[in-house]
């Protein structure tokens, strides 16, 4: 598996191009109940924590990933039960982005066909990626990512015209309130990317500091917001919010005269990408964790598992509409939050007060990895 590694900018493209998926989803809906027209810039106001998170992340990194520093931190048996909650919740994860996802392929083709033939075929191709190599399939995601910035960048390009100032403003200082505990909201949608930290272990070391991961993130949040503002000026609060995913129906009314008209289903399909793209993160976490927790006789067969769970979860438990919207709306952002930002923070801490931070050499990661490799090379011209 060292062998099996991949860049920074190749983790920054897969965790990215896997929240395109819900974010296309859940943005502004899940927002505009409590924030109104505020939405778009409680998912900017919302940067701070992701940022925060991924550094806390980061310094758990280490050079092996947070999921060895996470059992050396608090101990082996305390360290894989907290693992193996992880794992449930990344399995939950999938479960619900595989109904998500065959639930829009089967409404983007006006419902011909069966619902169970969608889960099982994005089972399959989840199957096959997530047996491979993750080098290999981070640079799928990096041409995932390419192909959902520029159709998300044709359908906004062609609406920010029509998008209206006064569906966004004015914002008074009796809308703070709303707008700050919307932003909690916004970062548990992009909490689905909390389980790209557990790739770490597997990004390459180089050189450079921390601004990497600061301007892709700090970046992507921006668009994203960037986002919400056209489809707030263009439809406005109180239809955006009655819609189950403004995004799409957006593109409902993107068309360019004698060129195409009407290319919503098309834009549908294409977001299978984020979709893969977000499966297979959750994937390959799930081996990796399966590493630390798992039997080594067991660890073969965490893809398998995985999907089977997921699909029988997803074609049982999660049956019905209904089903997938309340865990995507309600719980799963809260659980990214817990999961995410307030597990990483008391951790954080705890290495803080056992004054092991130093010791180990724990750093936001890439830096980290340089020390350590500075020292190694020191030791070997010794010898």
């Amino acid at each position: 598996m060292k062998r099996d590694q991949i860049s920074r900018t190749q983790l920054m493209a897969l965790l990215w191009a896997g929240v395109m998926a819900p974010a296309a989803q859940l943005l502004p809906g899940l927002l505009l109940p409590r924030a109104g027209r505020g939405a778009w810039l409680a998912v900017a106001l919302a940067a701070p924590l992701v940022l925060a998170a991924g550094w806390m992340w980061g310094r758990l990194a280490g050079r092996d990933g947070p999921a060895g520093e996470i059992c050396r931190l608090i101990g082996r048996g305390p360290g894989r039960v907290l693992l193996f909650i992880y794992m449930v919740w990344g399995e939950l994860m999938l479960t619900v982005r595989l109904r998500a996802c065959a639930q829009r392929l089967l409404a983007s083709g006006n419902r011909d066909g069966a619902l169970w033939f969608f889960v099982l075929a994005l089972a399959a191709l989840l199957l096959w990626m997530g047996r491979g190599k993750l080098a290999a399939f981070a640079r799928a995601g990096q041409m995932f990512l390419a192909a959902l910035l520029t159709a998300a960048g044709v359908v906004l390009a062609l609406s920010w015209i029509q998008a209206r100032p006064e569906r966004l403003f004015p914002l008074w200082w009796n809308d703070a309130v709303p707008v700050l505990l919307a932003a909690l909201e916004g970062t548990g949608v992009l909490g689905w990317g909390l389980f790209a930290a557990f790739l770490l272990g597997r990004v390459r070391p180089a050189k450079g500091t921390g601004w990497h991961w600061l301007a892709w993130g700090l970046g992507g949040t921006l668009l994203l917001a960037g986002a919400q503002m056209i489809i707030l000026g263009n439809l406005g609060a109180e239809l955006a919010a009655r819609l189950d995913n403004p995004f799409f129906t957006l593109a409902k009314s993107v068309g360019v005269e004698g060129a195409f008209q009407r290319v919503e289903s098309l834009v549908s399909a294409l977001w299978t990408f984020a979709d893969l793209a977000m499966g297979g993160v959750l994937i390959f976490a799930l081996r990796i964790l399966g590493d630390e927790v798992l039997p080594p006789a067991a660890r073969r067969w965490v893809p398998w598992g995985a999907v089977i769970l997921a699909s029988v979860g997803s074609l049982t438990l999660l049956a019905g509409a209904a089903g997938v919207e309340t865990w995507s709306r309600r719980w799963v952002p809260i659980g990214n939050l817990i999961l995410g930002v307030a597990v990483p923070a008391l951790l954080c801490l705890v290495d803080r007060a056992a004054g092991k931070g130093k010791k180990r050499g724990i750093s936001c990661g890439p830096k980290a990895k340089k020390l350590a490799d500075i020292e190694e090379e020191k030791k070997s011209d010794e010898k």
